[in-house]
């Protein structure tokens, strides 16, 4: 049955001289010993097979495999046509040959989740997983998996000081890093995501002090420091290592792609120790967006960052490899940084982007200083809300590919946004459209969209069939849930009602979604926002699920 280089064994062939001997043998013991016929030639064929077997097996092993063989992936199973169908796969792992002999490790996953308590940013509802960690369309992938161990944080940061790409998981999403200081580097991040360079990028640092390393503050000394400096301090000192990035002026030698021709740049210390590892033994600032295609949903796996970027000459560090020696889940809060400028002239602290740190925690930073007097003018102001925002053409929409204009700041022609993150389509999965569905009696004019809302009923918001994603039970409870008609499949971001499951679970929820592509034409999104009355909370995750319907609206009444 199996055919090598240096030799052939089975088939028909095989066969026909098997059964040879057989007759042969046959024949012969027969003649000497009638008792015999049938035990003993048996006996000597089996014997004979399992030589025969052996020469087959260690023949095989001496003939070299063809590159990329030592890469088996299973093929992603059909998707469940029932409601609440478990899904079941193998994802196929492979580690570097230094760190691991055996490079092939098969570990079960499961697609079917459990509501239960949580500790803030803290996951426990398994979210559903691409199956494969091969790129789809590409036999063998460019993309190197790297484990999460001393040898595989030696390479990804060899692979950083010497210009090339590395994905690494956060405590917020995977990011595809460069290094900061190489704008040919730089440039590839670009490249390889299809970004804009109009949307400049975040640098990663293992403290405030290499921070300092890269940003400008007006002179001041040690012992009396600039306000804007006395700001940073406060600011690094509460919520460093964590997820906010803190833009200001870039000091020259950054190169102006990584900004967006602004000179800003937003700079930002993360927490997951896998993350400060790689990027202390680099010993070079690291500019790193989400490690996914342009407009595409953020990366909260290694499989993900896979799925969009395994066809590019890349490395990934595996976050959720069972060797890992760091022994914190990557990815915790789900959602991205929350990005903040310091503003010294209006003594403001300017949020551009909302994320994982809330308005609330940064105005008790900000309070923090009035104990020192001349900081107590301070305030927090949140910019780019959804009221000023336009939607995109319907085309743009579809490709999630939108132009974007220069921003007017003032700071040089040709110049783009200073904080990531300002694009209405955003986080939106493939195939689909993405509708926020508010309950009627929520509707109010604190919660506004960009397109005109529309009301629907239960029948009419799942004509054609849907995907629902649900928060807190609020669209079961109205006619949307999982044995709904029109429901094809049914999520809970969080039984419970916890912000910050909702936020770790919706970027792997929205890419589940594309499992049904072809079966369903659009998603239903519960509005956590609307449902959590604009806490302050929900403002993170809340924004996510705007961008990823473009902020398309449908009102869900009960009659």
């Amino acid at each position: 049955r199996e055919n090598t280089e240096e030799g052939r064994g089975g088939g028909l062939p095989g066969l026909i001289w098997l059964g040879s001997k057989a007759c042969f043998l046959g024949t012969i013991f027969r003649k000497s010993s009638p008792h015999y016929f049938i035990p003993f030639p048996v006996v000597l064929l089996s014997l004979e097979s399992c030589i025969g077997c052996r020469f087959i097996t260690q023949t095989r092993s001496s003939v070299p495999r063809p590159p990329g063989e030592e890469l088996h992936t299973m093929r992603p199973l059909k998707p469940p046509t029932g409601a609440s169908a478990p899904r079941r796969g193998l994802v196929t792992r492979t580690h570097s040959p230094k760190t691991n002999t055996s490079p092939l490790q098969t570990f079960p996953t499961s697609h079917t989740s459990s509501p239960s308590s949580m500790v803030l940013g803290t996951p426990t509802s398994a979210a559903p997983e691409p199956l494969s960690l091969q790129p789809p369309n590409s036999s063998v992938p460019r993309a190197k998996l790297l484990p999460p161990t001393l040898a595989g944080v030696t390479e990804a940061a060899s692979r950083l000081r010497n210009g090339q790409l590395l994905a690494f998981p956060t405590e917020t999403v995977y990011g595809l890093g460069a290094n900061a200081l190489m704008e040919s580097s730089v440039m590839e991040i670009f490249k390889v995501k299809g970004r804009p360079l109009t949307d400049p990028l975040i640098i990663h640092v293992p403290s405030a002090q290499a921070a300092l390393d890269c940003l400008e503050f007006p002179a001041s000394s040690a012992a009396e420091p600039s306000e804007g400096r006395a700001m940073f301090d406060r600011l690094t000192g509460v919520f460093w290592p964590g997820a906010l990035t803190i833009v200001a002026k870039a000091k020259p030698h950054i190169p102006l792609k990584v900004s967006a021709n602004t000179g800003y740049v937003g700079l930002r210390c993360p927490s997951h120790p896998l993350a400060i590892r790689v990027l202390e033994s680099a010993g070079v600032p690291v500019a790193a967006p989400s490690a996914n295609r342009f407009g595409h949903v953020s990366p909260t796996r290694a499989s993900h960052v896979m799925s969009d970027l395994g066809s590019s000459d890349i490395a990934i560090m595996n976050g959720e490899d069972k060797r890992e020696i760091f022994a914190v889940p990557p990815c915790q809060f789900g959602i991205e940084s929350t990005v903040v400028k310091i503003s010294e002239s209006d003594r403001e602290l300017i949020v551009l982007r909302r994320g994982a740190i809330t308005q609330s925690q940064l105005e008790a930073a900000v309070l923090g200083n009035a104990e020192k007097g001349k900081e107590a003018a301070w305030k927090v102001v949140v910019v780019n809300t959804h009221d000023a925002m336009t939607p995109p053409p319907a085309e743009e929409r579809k490709t999630k590919r939108r132009k974007v204009e220069p921003s007017s700041n003032g700071v040089g022609e040709g110049a783009g946004h200073i904080a990531p993150g300002q694009l209405l389509t955003h986080y939106a999965p493939d195939g689909m459209e993405c509708y926020l569905v508010r309950p009627s009696s929520l509707v109010s004019p604190l919660l506004s969209s960009v397109n005109s809302s529309q009301t629907l009923t239960a029948d009419g918001a799942t004509a054609g069939g849907a995907v629902v994603i649900d928060y807190k039970g609020t669209l079961a409870g109205l006619g949307l849930g999982s044995s709904s008609p029109g429901v094809i499949q049914y999520r809970d971001l969080s039984p419970t009602g916890s912000p910050a499951e909702a936020a770790s679970n919706l970027f792997a929820y929205l890419r589940w979604c594309e499992a049904f592509v072809g079966d369903v034409s659009k998603v239903l999104l519960c509005d956590v926002a609307a449902v959590g009355k604009g806490a302050d909370e929900v403002q993170g995750v809340g924004d996510r699920m705007f961008r990823s319907a473009s902020g398309k609206v449908m009102v869900l009444s009960s009659v």
